[in-house]
């Protein structure tokens, strides 16, 4: 795995305090997407710690807002995200991790959690 931490500790917490932790259990909402095409392979959320440990370990790391804990994505799958690009949106509340994904992204094994068999997309019929 070629994780390069994106921040040192004292960048990565000068980030991770400038955010609006307003979502649930106190956390930034985290879209994630392939470095590569672009495709979204998932939203979790990140507090605080969440944000530094993924910035100056360059692995993606969540908070679990059932379990009430951090966690590293892959500790128990392998299915790890190194984590290329962070962006934060206008007004603090989300974040885009831009990633390269090993393995499966869904806990369903599917590669993103928008086209795991449990998903379902809609179109608008621009024609009618």
């Amino acid at each position: 795995m070629d994780a390069v931490p994106l921040a040192t500790p004292e960048e990565a917490w000068r980030i991770a305090k400038s955010l609006n932790y307003r979502h649930i259990g106190g956390t930034v909402v985290a879209v994630v997407q392939d470095v590569e095409t672009g495709e979204v392979l998932m939203v979790g959320h990140m507090d605080p710690v969440a944000v530094v440990l993924t910035l100056t370990t360059g692995l993606a790391h969540y908070y679990s807002t059932s379990r009430k804990r951090i966690w590293l994505k892959g500790e128990t799958s392998g299915h790890y995200q190194i984590v290329k690009e962070f962006r934060t949106d206008c007004d603090g509340d989300a974040v885009v991790l831009k990633v390269v994904q090993i393995g499966a992204a869904c806990h369903t094994g599917a590669r993103s959690c928008f086209s795991s068999p449990a998903s379902f997309k809609i179109r608008l019929n621009r024609d009618a």
